[in-house]
């Protein structure tokens, strides 16, 4: 129960943030965002479900509502559709993300540079999150990189004592999914900012020099004098 209350808190922090984002018309991938915000409000709904399961009454009203959905054949099929469709939404998030991730760096003056601090920040964002999965015990992560990662990590919190003071009690699923969320956001960060570097003497140089000469032929061709007129009048 914990686990899924951990993972609706996240879900649904990301679903407000990528809600925001649409929002703005200037953002090239503001559809996109609509998109991730509803996939991401199916699946916290449906991770509040989960918890409601684990307790003792939540789990009655659960059962209650499923059994009446089922009385008809024609409600079970309905139950049967949106769960599918929870599930489907759910998986669907990270494409989402990466096409909206696209979007932007597609609809950027220097898309090379762009393409490659929009890449990094995805990689980062994802590789951070698939270790905090592991190391906070969310979902089953099968990458053995992301759990051996998140095992050293672990190990190293506990030979500082900190894992020992942290409360275990109703608060420490909100902290495990607000941990995750900070290991989202500074995993993109890191991977855009390295993106950034790759790109700061490389693509961006070349970039403004490429746009440096453009301007200077388009400047030379609006000053050069008309055929049949004197150069001197443009003087």
């Amino acid at each position: 129960m914990s686990e899924a209350i951990a993972n609706a808190v996240r879900r649904m922090w990301f679903s407000f943030t990528n809600n925001d984002k649409a929002h703005n018309a200037m953002r090239a991938d503001c559809k996109e965002r609509q998109a991730v915000s509803v996939f991401q409000v199916a699946g916290a709904s449906n991770d509040l479900v989960t918890a409601a399961k684990g307790t003792e009454k939540g789990a009655q009203y659960v059962n209650a509502l499923t059994d009446t959905l089922k009385a008809s054949e024609k409600a079970s099929k309905l139950l049967e559709w949106t769960g599918k469709g929870v599930n489907l939404a759910s998986k669907a998030v990270n494409p989402v993300l990466c096409l909206a991730s696209l979007d932007r760096a597609l609809s950027a003056e220097d898309k090379k540079s762009a393409l490659i601090q929009e890449g990094g920040a995805m990689l980062g964002m994802f590789a951070f999150e698939g270790v905090a999965k592991s190391a906070l015990k969310l979902v089953p992560v099968n990458n053995k990189i992301y759990n051996g990662v998140a095992k050293w990590f672990v190990n190293g919190l506990k030979g500082t004592g900190l894992l020992s003071k942290l409360p275990n009690n109703k608060y420490t699923a909100i902290l495990k999914g607000l941990a995750f969320v900070a290991a989202s956001c500074i995993g993109f960060g890191l991977g855009h900012s390295t993106g950034k570097l790759i790109t700061k003497h490389t693509t961006e140089k070349d970039f403004q020099m490429k746009k440096m000469l453009l301007e200077q032929q388009q400047i030379a061709k609006l000053t050069a004098p008309k055929d049949g007129l004197n150069a001197n009048l443009i003087s």
